[in-house]
């Protein structure tokens, strides 16, 4: 199984559609809206592409990133795909961004960065971390 987070009307052959409009059955719903309808480590890809910006800092966005872990494979990879907070207004323009990703946004989840709190967030291992065409953010990890 591979899921695309949001894809709206965009989704390739082969991926499950989490999203609230274009869903199917049980995967009509909010990526934050956890559990999601996988098994535990059944999930060989997870995609997101300019949508982890519309969930909301904090516990929504650890939510999402736990969940995702949770239903990856051991050797599933997870990409997302954000507009960074760097050089220019794609980050900040759009008025449904409700959260905002650097480069060290990524390094609470791999582990690089440690808040002095317990986040409960569960570690990745980040494969590739990016900035293309100068201001989007592409990240791909697995489940450490």
């Amino acid at each position: 199984m591979k899921i695309e987070i949001g894809g709206g009307t965009l989704v390739q052959p082969g991926w499950v559609n989490l999203d609230p409009t274009h869903g199917q059955g049980e995967w009509r719903k909010m990526a934050q809206d956890i559990p999601w309808p996988a098994m535990n480590n059944s999930v060989q890809a997870i995609r997101a592409s300019h949508v982890m910006e519309h969930i909301p800092s904090g516990a929504p966005r650890i939510d999402v990133m736990n969940e995702a872990h949770r239903v990856l494979a051991p050797d599933g990879i997870f990409e997302i795909i954000v507009p960074f907070m760097v050089g220019t207004w794609h980050a900040i323009a759009d008025p449904t961004h409700v959260s905002f990703w650097c480069t060290e946004s990524f390094h609470y989840f791999d582990g690089l960065f440690a808040a002095n709190a317990d986040y409960g967030i569960k570690l990745w291992e980040t494969l590739e971390l990016e900035i293309v065409h100068g201001w989007e953010g592409h990240w791909k990890g697995r489940p450490r």
